[in-house]
């Protein structure tokens, strides 16, 4: 029986040799100019914003930031709009992450902000059509409003808007940040401080960071948003009963059968604690921001304060803020806030 290729314990053995490609430009607009880029990920083409400061650039190149998005669920075309030749228009700035993706370019940094299989103009070898998530004995899971859930299957059976999906999506982002090391075709005179390389995760991205840090030596520091940092059947018993926004009664069932299934069709002995970045944080060597709204509705504080907590047990450098109200997505003066205490915390673990 082999090792399951996505546990975090494989995903730290694995070589991630890839190369960026940028595509096309898609503009200048005020502060940085934005393009369209790709790399390869287990045989897969896949796609990035990448954003490109202004500002005078560094000896040493400017430092990347690679900003790994939360979970869309079925609504992934409209990453596609962050592509926008017009990122100067109200339509564009109304993009729940386009503020964000411009305004650390617009402080100095080359940000990256990837599309994940699946999402944007990235491949996958799923589908969707026609399949429907199902629990153990074969019959079709309906959510709390009678609605039949639908999944995406890739060509195992195997669902990448499971359980299962944010250990796919750590292995892109961990090609992603192999392939910032050989840029194919960069933009005229400008240079990537492979050096500085940060990372920013909020909510499932959160927990894609924390994996793909754990896996990777390459980070330099990175920042938690609202991370779903938590064990995958604490995760799952908390969407099954308690979850205000999108409790199903389905979650426990699903995450259970998914591992059966991916054991069955890869040879594994795949236990839900192998993708859990909280059992690996004895392999973090970078400084770790953690960033929670104490009454969040959409993911726990406790997630991302217990993971500061044992991130800080084990001797990880790490801070942690936390911010009043119940807002899954930071706005108005807590997101600016957030926003400082990156700058800040990315600038003092500068090399």
């Amino acid at each position: 029986m082999q090792s399951a290729p996505i546990a975090i314990q494989t995903l730290t053995q694995r070589d991630y040799q890839s190369s960026l490609e940028i595509t096309r430009k898609l503009g200048d607009f005020d502060g940085y100019s934005s393009f369209a880029v790709a790399w390869e990920s287990d045989g897969l083409r896949l796609t990035a914003v990448m954003n490109v400061p202004g500002t005078v650039m560094p000896d040493r190149g400017y430092p990347v930031l690679v900003m790994n998005h939360g979970n869309a669920n079925n609504r992934w075309d409209t990453f596609r709009d962050y592509y926008s030749h017009e990122q100067d228009s109200d339509a564009y700035r109304a993009l729940p992450m386009s503020g964000l993706i411009t305004r650390y370019a617009r402080e100095g940094f080359v940000v990256v902000f990837p599309d994940y299989r699946g999402h944007g103009y990235s491949e996958t070898n799923g589908k969707s059509e026609g399949h429907w998530q199902l629990d153990r004995h074969g019959n079709r899971i309906v959510n709390r409003q009678g609605e039949y859930v639908s999944r995406i299957l890739d060509d195992d059976g195997l669902r990448f808007g499971g359980w299962l999906y944010t250990a796919h999506y750590t292995v892109d982002v961990l090609h992603l940040i192999g392939a910032l090391a050989s840029i194919e075709n960069p933009p005229d005179g400008v240079r990537i401080d492979y050096d500085n390389l940060f990372l920013w995760g909020r909510s499932l991205g959160g927990d894609v960071t924390a994996r793909a840090m754990t896996a990777s030596n390459r980070v330099t520091a990175a920042t938690l948003w609202v991370p779903a940092t938590l064990s995958l059947w604490d995760q799952a018993h908390h969407y099954h009963y308690d979850s205000p926004c999108c409790a199903d009664g389905f979650s426990l069932e699903a995450l259970f059968v998914e591992l059966q299934k991916y054991n069955a069709v890869h040879d594994t002995n795949l236990v839900a604690r192998d993708l859990d970045p909280a059992n690996f944080i004895d392999q973090v060597d970078n400084p770790v921001l953690v960033q929670v709204s104490i009454d969040d509705t959409g993911v726990r504080s406790a997630w991302g304060i217990q993971y500061h907590y044992a991130l800080q047990e084990y001797g990880v450098p790490t801070d942690l803020r936390v911010y009043d109200g119940d807002a899954h997505v930071f706005r108005g003066e807590v997101l600016e806030e957030a926003i400082r205490a990156d700058l800040a915390f990315f600038r003092a673990h500068m090399q």
